[in-house]
């Protein structure tokens, strides 16, 4: 019985230090996505945070459910952006939608790295 409760809370510490990393990087996604979309005033106009949150939404949940660390990130959560932004009828869904992507390239394997290196988690 001891073993499985040992098990099931290091299980719980885990789930709660990922699902932070998860949380911290979706924050800083919507900020830099925000950033880099709100120089596109024409194109977004007033439905930028609208856009910025669907894109959020798709991200945070990729995070959550498909992502493992370095090498896992795929580039359908992306497609998926593109399709939900242009479903709901919301401007600059390419714009949108490779923005995502390549901030994605650049940073999450990377914060990953630098996430699991920092003891003082």
């Amino acid at each position: 019985m001891h073993i499985v409760k040992t098990q099931v809370s290091k299980f719980c510490v885990l789930y709660v230090m990922f699902s932070f990393y998860y949380s911290q990087e979706t924050q800083k996604f919507r900020g830099e996505l925000y950033k880099k979309l709100s120089k596109d005033k024409e194109t977004f106009g007033d439905d930028l945070d609208t856009v910025v949150d669907v894109c959020a939404e798709i991200f945070s949940d990729f995070l959550l459910k498909e992502y493992g660390g370095p090498g896992t990130l795929l580039v359908e959560p992306f497609t998926d952006i593109l399709v939900a932004l242009k479903e709901r009828k919301l401007p600059g869904a390419p714009l949108a939608a490779r923005t995502s992507l390549l901030w994605a390239q650049s940073y999450v394997d990377q914060d990953w790295e630098i996430w699991n290196s920092n003891p003082s988690k």
